[in-house]
């Protein structure tokens, strides 16, 4: 149904499948260069990997390492979403952030981290939120120029701005980059809501409740308007989480577990993974460690990491669980459990040397 305009998602991948699909057409040609868009930004995730892995602070090898890890635990293509490429940004954008904490501070270093930035908000605006975490760091921990501050500040909201004018006049108040958060939380705290969308599907959950599945609730879209309708939808939201929490609670806790150690299947699914995905479970363990022991040799990267780490997943521990949605971060855990690895290997080859 034809609900009017939208900002469910944010525009930047909208905008590259158009301009794919203007370029190969919409038969085989521009499906296969639909397809070929994440390959290409998860393909350049792994080669830049050896050669940033120095910038953070680790050598070669380890960036090396990491690759290969991402080779192993081969995540799926998810080539109707951004989550690849939003990798790719959330990797750049983690040097730049990087580069900048350990001393390259030029007037050029600045503006580009400005644009990335804001290029990066405009394909995934959860990046927003480690941004402002990290500005925040650098404005009141950190020496810096006044001007390079306030590019840095005002440079994204100035790349941003166009797409969030827009939504302020075409949904009538709605003043952002994305407006679907009410009715992810709608569809996440219900009294038939699990835990991720998969067993959503399953139990018909989402059938009655999304208006990409339910007849109703896309009239109701098209006639409160998306903005409104959203509105209406997170209020219901809380409603439901202040009458049930401890549901709430249960629904919030079960989120964060799988998005850290995913399965589509719940507890059971662990006994029916692939060992790819054991593998992730391992890295993602050993990648702990690795945190810790970054603190002291590579504190820019701990930081920046820490940042990602901490600021980017609670979104996700709110809304139903999908495996794509870590995806952004992964390169994190292959670079964290490299180190880890080679950490564990040197203190052997001193012990048994």
């Amino acid at each position: 149904m034809n609900t009017g305009p939208t900002a469910h998602v944010a525009p930047a991948f909208p905008f590259l499948q158009v301009l794919l699909i203007k370029s190969f057409g919409s038969g085989a040609a521009g499906w296969l260069a639909l397809r070929c868009l994440p390959t290409v930004a998860f393909g350049l995730q792994i080669a830049l990997l050896p050669y940033l892995g120095r910038v953070f602070g680790y050598s070669s090898w380890t960036g090396a390492l990491a690759a290969v890890f991402g080779l192993i635990v081969k995540p799926g293509k998810e080539e109707l979403w951004e989550a690849h490429l939003a990798g790719l940004f959330c990797l750049l954008l983690a040097v730049s952030l990087c580069r900048w904490i350990q001393g390259s501070r030029s007037a050029g270093t600045t503006w580009a981290i400005g644009l990335l930035a804001g290029a990066s908000f405009l394909l995934q605006p959860v990046f927003a939120i480690v941004y402002l975490g990290w500005l925040l760091w650098i404005t009141f921990f950190s020496g810096g120029l006044r001007s390079h501050l306030l590019t840095l500040w005002l440079c994204p909201l100035a790349v941003c701005a166009p797409w969030m004018v827009r939504n302020f006049v075409v949904l009538s108040g709605a003043f952002g980059i994305r407006d679907n958060l009410g009715l992810e939380l709608y569809v996440s705290f219900n009294d038939c809501a699990p835990y991720g969308v998969r067993e959503s599907e399953r139990r018909r959950c989402s059938t009655t409740l999304h208006p990409n599945d339910s007849l109703s609730e896309a009239a109701e879209v098209r006639r409160l308007g998306e903005h409104e309708y959203n509105r209406d939808r997170l209020d219901r939201a809380q409603k439901w989480i202040a009458a049930h929490p401890f549901r709430s609670a249960s629904l919030v806790m079960q989120r964060f577990w799988f998005f850290w150690f995913p399965s589509d299947h719940g507890w059971r699914g662990y006994l029916e993974q692939r060992k790819r995905i054991w593998a992730l479970h391992a890295m993602t363990l050993a990648s702990a460690a690795g945190l810790v022991l970054a603190r002291r040799r590579v504190p820019g990267a701990f930081g920046v990491f820490t940042l990602w780490l901490a600021l980017f997943p609670p979104v996700y521990y709110l809304v139903q669980f999908e495996e794509r949605y870590r995806y952004p971060i992964l390169w994190i855990t292959w670079i964290l459990a490299a180190w880890a690895v080679q950490a564990a290997a040197a203190r052997l080859r001193r012990k048994f040397a």
